[in-house]
């Protein structure tokens, strides 16, 4: 790896390095940033928080006051009342979906945006669903996320 990152660089010059960095470079330089091994993530999140971690190390964290604070704001107090359960419509970001159809394989990748596959966003899985099959599909049904209408009613014990 080049010296991209050497410390006469600006902050503004080292997150622009990061940018340009290939996959292998940015998996080098994750253990010097963070000193654990890389973990699994796609090139544009990889990115993303490497570029996050350098202006954490240049700029500084969150003071002590700051971090208690919010430690104490995730503690729930006698006050506070139950929050319904959200429906989950999306998995989290950075989340891989991989669905085998006729013999090929199909990777998405969930993002803060959408659903990233062969380099493109979409909105909803099911815009890659009838993508990949051509017909219109339940996206969280054709990737396996949630089971058809006729399976639910099988395990309500309904025919």
């Amino acid at each position: 790896m080049k010296n991209e990152l050497s410390d006469q660089s600006s902050l503004a010059a080292k997150v622009a390095a990061i940018q340009k960095m290939s996959t292998k470079a940015l998996l080098a330089l994750w253990p010097k940033l963070y000193g654990t091994d890389a973990p699994k993530l796609n090139k544009r999140l990889l990115r993303q928080r490497l570029a996050f971690r350098v202006q954490e190390l240049e700029l500084g964290s969150l003071s002590e006051k700051h971090k208690k604070q919010l430690q104490r704001l995730q503690k729930p107090s006698a006050k506070d009342k139950a929050v319904p359960k959200a429906r989950v419509n999306k998995p989290p970001a950075g989340t891989r979906i991989v669905k085998e159809y006729e013999g090929e394989t199909h990777e998405v990748i969930v993002t803060k945006e959408g659903f990233e596959y062969r380099g493109q966003i979409y909105r909803s899985l099911s815009g890659i669903a009838k993508l990949i099959t051509g017909s219109h599909w339940s996206g969280p049904v054709f990737f396996g996320l949630k089971g058809s209408s006729h399976e639910r009613g099988k395990s309500r014990g309904q025919k």
